[in-house]
């Protein structure tokens, strides 16, 4: 006997077909952006508290901080899920998380790089392929979850693929290590 007995579909998700992550790759650098920023914004904020009242010292204090925010986000989003259930596609992470019904999804269009969820009102939601570990995968799942598919031969367009985080955030990334290592050797 259960504690709280809830009708399907109110409250609990449903059993995941499959669970997918951001490449490894991703994830290590941002891994290492975040404690590279951090040891790096230490190692200002040491070089500023000695001599305080320098000119540019509040600028010296707050950009680290700032580098941090972006790795920091860089790390959590890459630390996300996509999880792929009868229910719809859930993504996010244990204690947050953004779902798309399945009863709201009109198409899902599976291209060559990416696959883009049709709402019955609201934009398309878009999965890059090279924003998810072993895509092929995710495209099998999406299948055997019976929602309408569209196949389409080429690859997605434009507007949809700017949805794509990807290569974007791994550049944001890349930028706050340099940005907090010219920050800390501006301080010195």
């Amino acid at each position: 006997m259960s504690v709280v007995d809830l009708p399907p579909g109110i409250g609990l998700v449903g059993t995941p077909l499959g669970i997918f992550r951001a490449p490894h790759r991703a994830r290590r650098l941002a891994t290492i952006s975040l404690v590279s920023v951090v040891i790096l914004g230490g190692i200002t904020w040491a070089f500023v508290s000695r001599h305080p009242y320098r000119w540019h010292a509040s600028t010296q204090f707050v950009l680290p901080i700032a580098f941090a925010a972006f790795s920091a986000l860089g790390f959590a989003v890459r630390r996300a899920r996509v999880a792929i259930t009868r229910d719809g596609v859930r993504w996010g992470w244990e204690a947050l998380a953004f779902t798309q019904e399945a009863s709201r999804i009109v198409t899902a269009h599976v291209y060559r790089d990416g696959i883009a969820l049709e709402a019955k009102r609201g934009s398309r939601w878009f999965l890059a392929a090279r924003d998810w570990d072993r895509f092929d995968a995710l495209v099998r799942q999406l299948r055997r979850t019976e929602l309408p598919l569209a196949e389409h031969a080429g690859t997605a367009p434009l507007r949809m693929r700017l949805q794509s985080y990807g290569k974007f955030l791994d550049g944001l990334l890349v930028l706050s290590i340099v940005g907090a290592l010219a920050v800390m050797l501006w301080a010195a």
